[in-house]
């Protein structure tokens, strides 16, 4: 049975595949691979001295270690696709997680996936540690250690809390005759909260709102 890789995928939003960017395969599978959840909660004590639970954080994954090497020693049909050296392979590790996409004016979406494991995620970091250099200076060998925070749609996090609560993410459509100062007060029963549900939205007019279309109510913060 062919050895399954973990597999570095340039994703849109939509987790749709990055047109014209191929996926990176490691070279040799990694020992580990971390995950860490954090949970938040308010400042604020009631009476009975509990916290108020505020939500949950992101999850984060790191991958430690993805060993790269192009001394000789891991045979060619090991090495990621159109490379022939380790400055190339870094530059098509970078295409894959951290190259600015213009047609989204941000960095890819990753799709991480080894066997059972897939998750997609951002880059929040990537850091290149280089371990041998042949005579005229240009690198051999080199490890990179990835961390991500966790991503997920719109959609997604509200099927997850299935909730309806002003301190609760909301997904709205708009109705004919809808102001956001409306909306506000609908969602959060307080219409002043319509200059941050502008921004949380990048809408640049927004009094003029497109019937049909969706807009983002983001989680009132204590």
């Amino acid at each position: 049975m062919k050895l399954t890789k973990l597999t570095l995928t340039a994703c849109n939003p939509d987790k749709s595949p990055v047109s014209g960017v191929n996926p990176f395969s490691v070279m040799v599978n990694p020992e580990t691979i971390n995950t860490t959840q954090n949970l938040n909660y308010t400042k604020t004590w009631y009476y009975n001295g509990l916290v108020r639970f505020g939500g949950y954080d992101s999850e984060l994954f790191a991958v430690p270690k993805i060993f790269l090497d192009a001394t000789g020693a891991i045979p060619k049909c090991d090495w990621p696709i159109n490379c022939n050296d380790i400055p190339e392979m870094i530059a098509a590790l970078k295409k894959v997680v951290s190259d600015y996409i213009s047609a989204e004016h941000e960095p890819p979406i990753v799709k991480i996936q080894w066997g059972q494991f897939l998750q997609y995620a951002r880059l929040s970091s990537m850091n290149i540690e280089y371990k041998m250099f042949n005579r005229s200076g240009k690198p051999v060998r080199a490890e990179v250690s990835l961390k991500f925070n966790q991503y997920v749609t719109i959609r997604e996090l509200l099927a997850r809390q299935n909730k309806q609560s002003p301190d609760l993410t909301h997904l709205v459509e708009v109705k004919v005759g809808d102001t956001l100062p409306l909306m506000c007060a609908r969602v959060y029963k307080d219409s002043s909260l319509y200059l941050q549900v502008a921004k949380a939205n990048n809408l640049t007019n927004f009094r003029s709102l497109k019937p049909g279309s969706q807009l983002y109510f983001p989680p009132l913060v204590d």
